[in-house]
């Protein structure tokens, strides 16, 4: 079986590697000429350079008799929305463009977008696949375009979609922020007051990589969007403590942020990035994501259709996660 997989040298994209390896797959993996190839180091991957916007001669080689193709590569924050939309959303159809001219007859496409291409759930209600679709943030509104364009594509290519949530484990250094500020004592609680009743659902890294080969091999999964994560949401504050926890202990001093100051904070970041193109942790799109009660998904179609059943729940995930990030000396 050959794979395909597009950003496999990022986080998702290099356990999906390690767990396609260890299948035995032949893999393939489109990467940039300036990626950062550490987690792919000494594996037996084919690399093939290039890019989703520009340079097609590495899609269109890694593409060539593929079996099975993921499609992870993305930006996740830019200096600029309309990058959002030219990576995500173009890139997409440009991906989908080239299969189409040198390997229409692929068994299998698997698009990873977000929860963000939903948006916040209804209501106390979780998001479900069936909803429509209001995403907040530049980010969500480009995967959201990307599926629209997956959708135009599904009559002449097998396609699945899959949205996760924000995704944690070993490797990942976005929510490794989250982890540092706790060890340091603080537990930031966006929303001011009201923030502490807001829920999130989270998934672990491997429960993702689980939801997307499930999704590769089900005849079910073909023309179908899927939501896969845990399956249980949490407080900021659960989250916190779990992680306090994991950490043996660490005191917490608990702070409400009122929505105001985030959003304060999220225009000013945004005027610093335009002054300096440097970009910050916080904008204004997250600091409107940040403050929004009902982050959470339904997860029953997946276990429905996919059979997909999360293996991590959040003490066990939190707790390796923090292990390998002492372990290697992030934390």
């Amino acid at each position: 079986m050959k794979s395909f997989v597009t950003g496999g040298n990022g986080f998702l994209g290099s356990h999906l590697i390690d767990r396609l390896l260890e299948r035995g797959d032949e893999v393939h993996a489109l990467v940039r000429k300036n990626s950062n190839l550490r987690w792919l180091t000494g594996k037996k991957v084919q690399l093939h350079f290039g890019d989703i916007e520009s340079d097609l001669s590495g899609v269109e080689e890694g593409l060539k008799d593929a079996d099975l193709v993921f499609h992870l590569a993305g930006v996740i924050r830019a200096r600029k929305e309309k990058t959002y939309y030219k990576v995500n959303a173009q890139g997409t159809e440009k991906l989908l463009q080239s299969c189409l001219k040198v390997n229409p007859q692929v068994k299998r496409i698997v698009i990873v977008t977000s929860l963000a291409a939903h948006g916040p759930g209804r209501g106390d209600r979780p998001a479900m696949e069936t909803d429509d679709c209001t995403p907040l943030s530049g980010y969500g509104a480009s995967k959201r375009e990307a599926e629209k364009i997956a959708l135009r594509y599904m009559e002449q290519l097998p396609i699945t979609i899959i949205r996760p949530p924000a995704i944690y484990g070993p490797r990942d250094d976005q929510v490794l922020q989250f982890f540092r500020m706790v060890k340091k004592g603080f537990l930031f609680i966006p929303g001011g007051k009201r923030g502490g009743e807001a829920r999130l659902t989270l998934a672990h890294v491997q429960d993702v990589v689980t939801g997307l080969l499930l999704a590769a091999s089900s005849p079910k999964a073909l023309g179908e969007i899927f939501f896969v994560g845990e399956g249980h949401s949490y407080t900021w504050e659960q989250v916190g403590d779990t992680i306090r926890r994991a950490l043996l202990g660490t005191p917490l001093w608990r702070v409400s942020v009122p929505k105001f100051v985030l959003y304060g904070l999220g225009i000013f970041a945004e005027i610093v990035t335009q002054v300096t193109g440097r970009l910050l942790p916080l904008n204004f799109s997250y600091a409107r994501n940040f403050v929004q009660k009902n982050w959470t998904l339904d997860i029953s179609k997946a276990k429905r259709v996919l059979d997909f059943q999360p293996s991590y729940f959040l003490t066990r995930g939190i707790q390796e996660t923090v292990n390998w990030y002492q372990k290697e000396g992030w934390l």
